[in-house]
Parts: structure tokens; sequence; C-alpha cells
């Protein structure tokens, strides 16, 4: 099956100037001799991430504080500079944990209902009524996106 999708894809020319910014955006920590350090960048995630008033117990006002942090150390991400191969990839890690704590913080403040291992205290009680939903984050022109798309449970076999 994967083979015959593979076969049907089409395949268009290579962008070479799309291929240089990337290859420029991806090395770009290397050619930075003074910068933040992709360590700085981990621990001010981790101070958005690691308490459990941020992160297991969550409130809106607190979610909203955590995801400022986020953001803030998303701002320092065109600082990053790299002294070695692996320095850089420290740098992505830290792009990339940055990135998925400001996922992690949307997604959480659209949900407005506990369910499972997602704790609100401003909402203590499953809703499928209205929350039997799928959350959606898109990257829309560079600014993420949340819309919700309702769970097809009448398409499954079993039904919950």
């Amino acid at each position: 099956a994967i083979l015959d999708y593979a076969a049907n894809v089409p395949v268009g020319r290579p962008d070479a100037d799309l291929a240089a910014a990337l290859k420029d955006q991806i090395f770009a920590p290397l050619h930075r001799h003074q910068g933040v350090k992709p360590i700085d960048l981990v621990r001010e995630v981790q101070a958005a991430v690691a308490p459990v008033g941020y992160s297991i117990y969550k409130k809106k006002e607190r979610m909203e504080e955590a995801l400022d942090l986020v953001l803030q150390a998303g701002e320092r991400i065109s600082d990053l500079a790299a002294e070695d191969p692996h320095h850089l990839a420290a740098a992505h890690e830290a792009r990339a944990m940055v990135l998925c704590a400001e996922m992690y913080y949307r997604a959480s403040l659209a949900r407005k209902e506990s369910r499972g291992w997602h704790l609100r205290e401003d909402f203590p009680e499953r809703d499928d009524a209205k929350w039997l939903k799928w959350i959606l984050l898109e990257d829309r022109d560079g600014d993420m996106t949340v819309s919700t798309e309702d769970v097809p449970v009448e398409t499954y076999p079993l039904q919950p």
C-alpha cells in the first residue's frame, strides 16, 4: 500500500533558493560567536513546564503565565549560538522544546474541562457534550492557531 502511494506522489523540482535558506537557518547558530547557550534556553523552558502548578494541576492564569515564559524563551531562539556540531544539535533541541511547550500550553488552554491526566482546577469535570474533540494546532504564516474537531466516534467499531 505504501509503495502504491509513493509511486503516485507528484515529485516537483527542488527549490534551490529554499534549500539554501533552510541550510543557512540550520547552521546559523554556528556562525554566532556570542549569544544564547542552548542549555540556558532549555532551563527557561524547564522553568515554564516543570512546576506542578503550571503543568499538572492547571488553571488558566498559571498556564497563561507559563505560556508567557515559553514565548519569552522563543524570542531568544534567533540568538542561539553553537560552538560546534554538538552544541548545534543542542540548539535545535532547545528550539524544539520551545515549540513543544508552546503547543502544550495552547492546547491545554483551549480544552476547558478535565480529562485523563489533563486536570483543570477551573474546569474540574469531564464534559463529553462539549469536549469530545481533538485539539488541532497549525502553523499559519508563522502563527500557531488552535481549533477543534469532533472525535468521529460514530465511525468506531467499538463505541465508547
